[in-house]
């Protein structure tokens, strides 16, 4: 009887396994010819590989080797390696690592399988022909992780040359290229670099959504990584840890600034790349960011007042920063100091000086809003007030003589004002600085090129309830322009081109202050002291698609039922 065979009597003695799962185990190693049965054994489900351990220690007398219980080895092992010339391929192919000498113990060879013949005559003819070694088995997960730290241990440099040689080379270089000017000939907000099991993906954010996938083969995805981290100034070595960085580059004729984010995956690094055109001067116009006149209107009158707080409240990635951006722009900065304080500092504007926090050194929104307070400041803008702290200074710096703009993370413009309670903020302070609150949401633009009017069919299932807000609003039915995404070349098929936005306008009236002074102000009690003007996100989003912008469908998934008249919702 075999050395195998006596192991599946021991696991059927044992109780372990049942005969007719050890003879069907004993089918497959024939059939195979080459594999051990305790690999098929694990592979049949029938044990586990701590049992295997436990059988096989018990049968060969040698023991198991817990990397735990040995801190600081792979670096032992890795020297030893160096010193006899033990190649990262040999050790995986005969799955063997040395543990040297320490004291009086001699060499320790740990394998997930001692008694394989080709490893035994290297270790007997090659590595120790005049040494007495001892033996371990090894579980494979603790083998796997251990070669892996023991080759990357002092192996840093040589892996870093590689990994640049690779970023340099030519074909990875226009690749990355070419990813940049396609994103810029689509007008893209981001790049998706995606890792699959068997290749990776490039996506690009068009218009708020992803699309334009592109695959690509895995061999060359260790390549584009470590291109995108060399020219945004990461550690390319560096596969464990989250990384961000930056970079400049000039693709299909646009100046952009890159914002890179790395993240590692189950597959590998995932890197998501923001695009940040540097020519901005058209998009940071008030005129062309989507306002309707007497919205626009109201807006230049909160920005020419002396003092108070404006608020831009909206989702991530609902178009806050552009707008401010605007509004700084539209500023007069030749007469005004406009300072401000961002979290990063996305877009950079003539005249305007711009701070960047950083709190590993301390330099959060509060610390800085305190610093720039004694800059002299007409303008303030806060990239976004976090804390109790920040909206404390941004109260007091407008108490002061100071205009500050910040943003808000609210879906209306009514809670904005509770948001700031909630924060801490004296409920008759809220009411004394602040001025005025805009809400926003991004709508995508219909495609000039294909896009349809509405059939009078489709004309007729909308809402009734919308049909009486345009109508309270001068647009009467002869005037509509209802027009249908169709799709084509020139939007790629998505129907869609560019993106304007829906606002909400909520001024700090004297009706609103008395509503916000009540000892438990609500939502609710907010909501009642709207004038008739008021207007929510989707009905701004309803003149806009009469109008032939975009269109109903695209207005009711971005503002949602909620923010359109009420009882919109039934046809």
């Amino acid at each position: 009887m075999n050395e195998v065979t006596r192991l599946g009597q021991m696991l059927v003695n044992a109780g372990t396994i049942d005969e007719a799962g050890l003879e069907k185990a004993l089918q497959l190693q024939r059939e195979s010819g080459s594999d051990r049965l305790g690999a098929l054994l694990i592979r049949l489900g029938l044990i586990s590989e701590s049992t295997l351990l436990s059988a096989l220690s018990e049968q060969l007398h040698i023991p198991v080797f817990v990397v735990e219980s040995k801190p600081g080895v792979a670096a032992n092992i890795a020297q030893f390696h160096r010193d006899r010339g033990v190649s990262r391929a040999l050790a995986q192919r005969l799955e063997f690592l040395v543990v040297p000498a320490i004291e009086d113990d001699g060499p320790l060879v740990i394998s997930r399988d001692p008694l394989d013949s080709e490893l035994q005559e290297y270790l007997v003819g090659r590595l120790f022909p005049d040494t007495a070694f001892s033996c371990a088995l090894v579980a494979q997960r603790d083998f796997e992780r251990l070669l892996t730290e023991v080759y990357r241990v002092g192996a840093e440099s040589a892996g870093e040359q590689d990994l640049r040689r690779l970023a340099e080379d030519a074909p990875v270089v226009e690749l990355v290229n070419a990813m940049l000017a396609r994103a810029n000939d689509k007008a893209a907000s981001d790049i998706h670099v995606e890792p699959l099991e068997y290749g990776f993906s490039v996506r690009y954010r068009v218009d708020g959504h992803l699309q334009f996938v592109e695959h690509y083969p895995r061999d060359r995805f260790d390549a584009v990584v470590s291109r995108i981290k060399l020219i945004s100034g990461l550690d390319i070595a560096e596969r464990r840890l989250t990384q961000d960085g930056r970079f400049s580059s000039r693709a299909a004729g646009v100046e952009t600034d890159v914002r890179v984010s790395v993240i590692p995956s189950v597959f590998g690094e995932s890197i998501v790349m923001r695009l940040l055109p540097v020519s901005q001067e058209k998009r940071f116009s008030l005129e062309g960011v989507g306002f309707e006149p007497d919205h626009l209107a109201t807006f230049q009158q909160w920005m020419s007042l002396p003092d108070g707080i404006v608020l831009v409240t909206g989702p991530t990635g609902s178009g806050k920063s552009t707008t401010l951006y605007a509004a700084l722009s539209a500023c007069d900065s030749a007469r005004q100091r406009i300072l401000t304080v961002e979290d990063p500092v996305e877009y950079k504007i003539d005249g305007v000086t711009q701070f960047q926090v950083n709190a590993d050194i301390g330099f959060t929104f509060a610390a800085a809003l305190r610093a720039i307070l004694r800059h002299d400041p007409d303008v303030v803008m806060i990239g976004e007030i976090r804390d109790i702290d920040t909206a404390r200074i941004a109260v007091q710096a407008s108490l002061t003589g100071h205009l500050v703009f910040s943003t808000l993370h609210t879906n209306d413009t009514p809670t904005a004002f509770l948001r700031l309670v909630d924060l801490g903020v004296e409920q008759f302070l809220v009411g004394a600085t602040v001025r005025g609150v805009l809400a926003q949401r991004l709508v995508r633009r219909l495609c000039p090129v294909c896009s349809r009017p509405m059939s009078s069919t489709e004309r007729a299932t909308i809402p009734a309830q919308a049909r009486a807000f345009l109508e309270r609003h001068g647009v009467r039915p002869a005037d509509w322009s209802f027009r249908q995404p169709v799709g084509c070349d020139a939007c790629d098929g998505t129907g869609y081109r560019g993106r304007t936005a829906v606002y909400e306008l909520l001024p700090a009236t004297d009706a609103l202050r008395a509503a916000l002074s009540q000892q438990s102000a609500g939502h609710q009690d907010l909501l009642r002291s709207l004038g008739a003007d008021f207007r929510t996100l989707g009905e701004d989003g309803l003149l806009k698609a009469a109008r032939g912008l975009t269109s109903l469908a695209e207005v009711m998934a971005v503002a949602g039922a909620a923010y359109l008249p009420e009882g919109s919702g039934d046809a």
